[in-house]
C-alpha cells in the first residue's frame, strides 16, 4: 500500500530511476539503522536560501487583501501582524516539513558525486518514485512524493491556498536547480513509531506520545524504510578505492540487501 500522495509526477513516472548520492557517513547510517534521514527544510538553507520560500506574487497579494479588511484598517498593530504573517508561515514550514531527496535519471551524474557525495569514497543507491512510495514508512496523512517544480519564484503564479501550505512550497525551487532533477519526499516533523533515534535505537512510545510527538530538538528524523525491497542497485563513486567496495559489499549484505553493487561507469577505466 502506498505509503505517499502522488505531487507533480504521473502513475507513467512511477518506474523512472532515482539516485540518492551520500557520503560515506550517510551510507553508513542509512544502512545500520535500516531508515532515511528527513531533513527539516530549515537545514536546506545553506544549499538554497529559497528553499520552502512563497512566491513573491501570492505573498504579496495575500498582504494586500487582508490590509483591506476593516479590522485591520482600524488595528495599526494588526497591521504589523499582517505584513509579517507571511514570513511567519514560511518560518513555520521550514520547522515543521521534512524532505528526503533523490535525482532523478536513467545515469549517474558526476556533478551529483562530487556535490553531495565528497569524495571517491561516496555511495550512492538506486531506487525508482514507485519503490520509494511503497517501502519508506512514512504517515500517509502528512507524506507526499513527486518531482520538484523549478519556476521562477518572483513570478510564478500560484493560488493563495497552496501558498499558504508549506507540503506545496516544498515542492518549488527556484530554475537556477533544475540541473539537479530532484524527486522528493517530504512529511511532517512529528515523531512516530516508524522514528529511530539518533543512535539508531527504536523510538518508544513514551518518546511520541503527548507533546513528545513535538520534533522541535533535532534538524529532522530517521524514518524507517525497507531498504531489501527498496534499493535497486548499489554504486561506487569513481575511481573508488577497492577496499570501499569490498566495505560496502559486506554492508550490504549484513543489511540483508542482496541487491548488485557495482563501480561507477565514470570512473577512469585505464589506471
Amino acid at each position: 500500500m502506498a505509503n505517499f500522495q502522488l505531487r507533480h509526477s504521473t502513475e507513467a513516472e512511477l518506474n523512472l530511476h532515482v539516485w540518492r548520492y551520500l557520503t560515506f557517513p550517510k551510507y553508513v547510517s542509512m544502512m545500520i539503522y535500516s531508515a532515511l534521514w528527513f531533513a527539516k527544510l530549515k537545514t536546506l538553507l545553506s544549499m538554497d536560501a529559497d528553499e520552502g520560500a512563497m512566491p513573491v506574487i501570492a505573498a504579496r497579494e495575500m498582504t494586500e487583501r487582508y490590509l483591506q479588511w476593516e479590522i485591520i484598517k482600524n488595528n495599526p498593530g494588526f497591521t504589523e501582524q499582517i505584513k509579517n504573517s507571511s514570513n511567519r508561515n514560511v518560518e513555520d514550514g521550514r520547522e515543521l516539513t521534512l524532505a528526503n531527496c533523490w535525482f532523478c535519471s536513467e545515469e549517474e551524474s558526476s556533478a551529483m558525486w562530487r556535490d553531495y557525495a565528497g569524495s571517491h569514497e561516496g555511495v550512492a543507491v538506486v531506487s525508482t518514485i514507485k519503490l520509494l512510495r511503497q517501502h519508506v514508512y512514512c504517515d500517509p496523512q502528512f507524506s507526499s512524493i513527486g518531482r520538484v517544480q523549478y519556476v521562477d519564484l518572483s513570478s510564478h503564479v500560484m493560488s493563495h491556498y497552496e501558498a499558504n501550505q508549506a507540503g506545496e512550497r516544498a515542492f518549488l525551487k527556484g530554475n537556477g536547480f533544475a540541473a539537479e532533477r530532484e524527486v522528493r519526499m517530504t512529511t511532517m516533523s512529528i515523531r512516530g513509531p516508524m522514528c529511530v533515534n539518533l543512535d539508531g535505537t527504536d523510538m518508544r512510545p513514551d518518546q511520541y506520545s503527548g507533546l513528545g510527538m513535538n520534533n522541535f530538538d533535532c534538524p529532522g528524523l530517521y524514518i524507517k524504510a525497507d531498504l531489501r525491497s527498496l534499493i535497486r542497485r548499489t554504486v561506487l563513486a569513481p575511481d573508488a578505492p577497492v577496499f570501499l567496495e569490498h566495505l560496502v559489499r559486506k554492508m550490504s549484505h549484513l543489511a540483508g540487501v542482496d541487491s548488485p553493487v557495482e563501480r561507477s561507469s565514470l570512473e577512469d577505466r585505464s589506471k
